[in-house]
């Protein structure tokens, strides 16, 4: 493990408190379309309730490739994050978990009530693969 790497539990932490993922797919063109999107991090995966009529619906309905960054900190010593390439898999409303469905609306809407299930978005279930992670604060607690 590099100097600046996270550990698997410094990595959990982080993306449980982190807010945007961006996630990237490629578009009808071979080019990367980065979205910024919510999520939770739950058992090792981002869940996102995904808006249907997005372009990147289709493109992973598609089977289209994708990876992702959260990143947080703001001046160059704060810096941190996770990136890497995800393999995904559409789950009907019935199958998600209900602390990701609780999670979500405690996270982005203020309350302990589960994310009902809505026509307009659906549940998607990312995982990282090969992510890397790196916390440049590691390089000042560390005399660097």
């Amino acid at each position: 493990m590099g100097r600046l790497t996270m550990s698997d539990d410094e990595v959990d932490a982080f993306l449980s408190e982190e807010r945007v993922l961006r996630l990237a797919t490629l578009d009808d063109d071979g080019w990367p379309a980065v979205v910024p999107v919510w999520f939770v991090w739950h058992e090792n995966a981002f869940w996102v309730w995904n808006l249907t009529r997005a372009k990147r619906t289709e493109r992973l309905q598609a089977g289209t490739r994708c990876a992702f960054v959260v990143d947080g900190g703001e001046q160059y010593v704060e810096l941190r994050g996770v990136s890497g390439r995800l393999t995904y898999a559409f789950v009907d409303d019935d199958a998600v978990p209900l602390e990701v469905r609780t999670g979500f609306s405690r996270k982005y809407f203020g309350n302990d009530h589960p994310v009902e299930p809505a026509d307009h978005h659906q549940w998607i279930r990312f995982e990282p693969s090969t992510p890397a992670s790196w916390d440049f604060r590691k390089q000042y607690d560390q005399g660097g």
